[in-house]
């Protein structure tokens, strides 16, 4: 799953790169005052305090936390410098989250799996899901504190669920018979998933524009109420080995994404 990680960090890592190339300089300075700063205080608890075990405890408490420290300020003055990281920044902790709720929900027995991160020619797939009992179902994670933006998000999912529709067309298009049946005859469902303070003020049933916005912490239950759609073992070992094919064919690092 490293390869394929999403292009929200992968952006956020990008713009890090750029940031911390832009200061080489100053990044030098401030880590070398950090490596003298830490050998000062390492010679003091090693050279005067008695040799303990408490005192190499204690070594080692400190040493861990100042790199922690000077860790954390160079994340802050990253973000400080680049208003725009935090988006991306926000984006990864939405689909990883979202990807936590499915490892529960195959361990549940919800769904079958699941691929991440499909680059597409018009945009991308955030996760397309094989469902046990309903069909496959396209998620689009997002982090925000408030949702002002639905109608772009939503707009946003019913591009997503047009994109998987096509793929699966085109994965399936030269077979005949029962194995494209199977597929052609699966549904695909569009859905918002909301992370971060805006998921509290989702009702249950929100849509917009016909599409449903989901609560992240309400998405293993929301998947446990799919009933009318159900995937056999077979097609779905299927789908998810011709998908993971398509997206290591296909994979581009360095693909913006067109939402």
């Amino acid at each position: 799953m490293t390869k394929f990680q999403p292009y929200s960090r992968r952006e956020f890592q990008r713009r890090f790169v750029v940031w911390a190339k832009r200061n080489t300089t100053l990044l030098v300075i401030v880590t070398c005052g950090m490596v003298g700063i830490v050998s000062f205080v390492t010679w003091v608890i090693a050279f005067w305090l008695p040799t303990t075990a408490f005192t190499w405890w204690l070594l080692g408490i400190v040493q861990a936390s100042m790199v922690g420290i000077y860790l954390h300020l160079l994340h802050a003055a990253f973000l400080a410098h680049d208003g725009e990281a935090i988006w991306h920044l926000r984006g990864a902790w939405g689909e990883d989250n979202t990807r936590s709720e499915l490892q529960r929900a195959k361990r549940k027995q919800l769904i079958w799996g699941w691929i991440d991160s499909i680059n597409l020619l018009a945009g991308d797939l955030d996760h397309l899901v094989v469902t046990r009992n309903g069909g496959l179902v396209a998620i689009d994670s997002k982090w925000r504190n408030r949702a002002s933006d639905t109608a772009d998000m939503a707009r946003a999912a019913s591009k997503a669920k047009l994109r998987a529709e096509a793929l699966t067309r085109t994965l399936w298009k030269r077979d005949k018979g029962a194995h494209r049946a199977r597929v052609d005859s699966l549904p695909v469902t569009s859905i918002v998933v909301l992370w971060g303070a805006a998921q509290h003020g989702v009702p249950d049933g929100a849509t917009v524009n016909g599409i449903e916005f989901i609560a992240g912490r309400r998405l293993i239950a929301w998947l446990s109420k799919l009933e009318d759609q159900p995937v056999t073992r077979a097609a779905a070992a299927e789908i998810v080995e011709r998908l993971e094919g398509y997206r290591a064919a296909t994979w581009d690092p360095t693909k913006a994404v067109s939402r």
